[in-house]
């Protein structure tokens, strides 16, 4: 009966010693008496978990004084608890046309970012290994003075949720491929993967549009669409992980055949290369190019606007099918669907509405990524703090097994 009540007593002390380090994690700077609310526990309990936190490394303290419109001290000073950004992780965001690299801090600062465009189309799997591993290898090398907690690297596709195997990225090129292993193999150090739009829904819920819903769904075109969900809070991966791909949702019966090997998919009629060819324009020029159409539209030029009004039609359609299937209360746009929504949105609307939606549209929040471009790399490096934010008390052991 004592060792079990002093095991109950432990975990429970774990757990609020995750609680208080997610927290100031997700939050910053965040004084003792506002998580003494935060977390409903007494001010001893906050100061003995923030003092165990300190001497791993992971927070650090400073008093805060208040200072009135005049610039005079007022109240009380305050203990503010702050996480330690020299403590990273390295966050990759492999996109259809580029690769990203960033050190990112406990907190969220993205301390040092590289970035390497490559060619749109198929791409050898061994070859991107080499790439992303000589950028990571850079980027560590100039970070000599930051402790590396883990790799997390976010993938235009389906990835399988227990070892990150690649089964298929066709804008890439890739089915089945092992790409999470052999990166890990290269760098000899772990590495931890997943598909870039259930990274962005994650980013976003804690850093950008979604915070504060816990029913969230994060859409991104480019050459493809991209969807992640939230339900209740909690990440939708189906039994092994493949859960989400919706560009791949039929939405056009008679429309033409797609390399999923249906036909009339929601990403053929929405994708960036769609708006582009309709405007008359090469396909292949990604955000830039939507842009330009988007501009042009703006300016009265009729072949780009019937284009992005074309577009903005089965936009719409999809958006329907999502909030019918999933309920969301928001969802957050990212990619040149953001750039859609912002250019085109009463078409947009006007087709998401045409027929009854289970759910009133008005309890839904339609709006563009706050986080922009970086909403897959910010969810890459929180897949990466995972590990730390699960067990505060494993830091050092992570930071030996990642090499360092």
């Amino acid at each position: 009966m004592v060792a079990a009540t002093v095991s109950g007593t432990e975990e429970l002390r774990r757990a609020n010693l995750r609680a208080l380090l997610r927290a100031v994690h997700t939050r910053g700077p965040t004084t003792r008496a506002e998580l003494t609310r935060l977390l409903g526990l007494n001010r001893s309990t906050i100061g003995g978990l923030t003092s165990e936190l300190m001497e791993l490394g992971l927070v650090a303290e400073r008093v805060a004084t208040r200072v009135d419109a005049r610039g005079s001290r007022t109240g009380r000073p305050s203990n503010l608890v702050e996480p330690r950004p020299e403590n990273a992780v390295i966050a990759v965001d492999l996109g259809v046309d580029r690769v990203q690299v960033a050190l990112v801090g406990l907190g969220g600062p993205v301390l040092d970012r590289r970035v390497r465009h490559h060619q749109r189309g198929e791409h050898d799997v061994n070859h991107v290994v080499e790439t992303v591993a000589q950028m990571v290898e850079q980027t560590l090398a100039g970070c000599t003075s930051k402790r590396c907690l883990g790799i997390g690297v976010s993938l235009p596709g389906a990835v399988r949720a227990r070892d990150g195997m690649v089964q298929f990225a066709p804008n890439l090129g890739w089915h089945g491929e092992p790409f999470t292993a052999l990166l890990s193999k290269r760098l000899g150090r772990p590495v931890t993967a997943g598909n870039d739009a259930n990274l962005g829904v994650i980013a976003e819920h804690l850093r950008g549009a979604a915070v504060g819903h816990e029913h969230a769904a994060y859409l991104s075109a480019s050459v493809g669409i991209g969807g992640g969900f939230l339900v209740g809070g909690v990440l939708l991966e189906g039994s092994t992980g493949y859960a989400g791909e919706i560009g791949h949702l039929q939405v056009d019966a008679d429309g033409p055949a797609c390399t999923c090997g249906g036909s009339g998919c929601w990403e053929l009629k929405v994708g960036e290369n769609r708006l582009l060819t309709l405007a008359g324009r090469l396909p292949g020029g990604g955000p830039e190019a939507v842009a330009e159409v988007i501009a042009s539209a703006r300016d009265g030029e009729a072949r780009a606007r019937a284009a992005v009004e074309e577009v903005a039609e089965w936009a719409g359609v999809g958006l329907r099918a999502i909030i019918n299937i999933f309920n969301p209360e928001v969802i957050v746009l990212g990619g040149s669907m953001a750039q859609l929504w912002e250019s085109a949105a009463d078409r947009m609307e006007r087709a998401l509405v045409r027929t009854a939606l289970l759910a009133p549209r008005e309890d839904v929040v339609v709006r563009p990524a706050k986080l922009g471009q970086d909403s897959s790399l910010v969810g890459a490096a929180e897949l990466a703090f995972a590990a730390v934010l699960e067990d505060p008390q494993a830091v050092n052991e992570l930071v030996a097994v990642d090499g360092r």
